[in-house]
């Protein structure tokens, strides 16, 4: 069972409410027509997705499977995190609100960075509607 409040009470946890604050001021960004914009945004998207599927299938993997693919979970958390920067990088060289990034955490924060990609899902889920 997961207790979401447990969950809150964990220093380096996420709430729905910030990762949802941090999702919009990233679409006030997008507002911005800029091609390559919007091509890192697919990309974040994109490395969100295979992150948080290995994330969800950790769950039910059995202990030699995590041991099996934990550089490769490491590695998809990575190329999130790399495509998250590069996308808010071109947002300040474009002169637009990267305050969000505040909001998130210094990325040496890998646990919070990697619920905001799940929360990312949820999001883009429920937008889809």
């Amino acid at each position: 069972m997961f207790d979401y409040n447990i969950y809150l009470q964990k220093n380096d946890s996420m709430s729905f409410e910030e990762a949802l604050e941090i999702y919009n001021a990233i679409f006030n960004i997008l507002e911005c027509k800029d091609e390559y914009l919007h091509e890192l945004w697919k990309e974040v998207i994109d490395s969100a997705i295979v992150y948080s599927n290995m994330r969800t299938n950790w769950n039910y993997f059995s202990r030699e499977e995590k041991q099996e693919k934990d550089k490769l979970r490491t590695s998809y958390h990575n190329t999130f995190m790399i495509n998250l920067k590069a996308f808010h990088k071109l947002a300040e060289q474009l002169e637009l609100d990267t305050s969000w990034t505040e909001k998130l955490g210094s990325s040496e924060d890998r646990k919070r960075w990697g619920d905001f990609a799940g929360y990312i899902l949820c999001f883009e889920n429920i937008r889809a509607r």
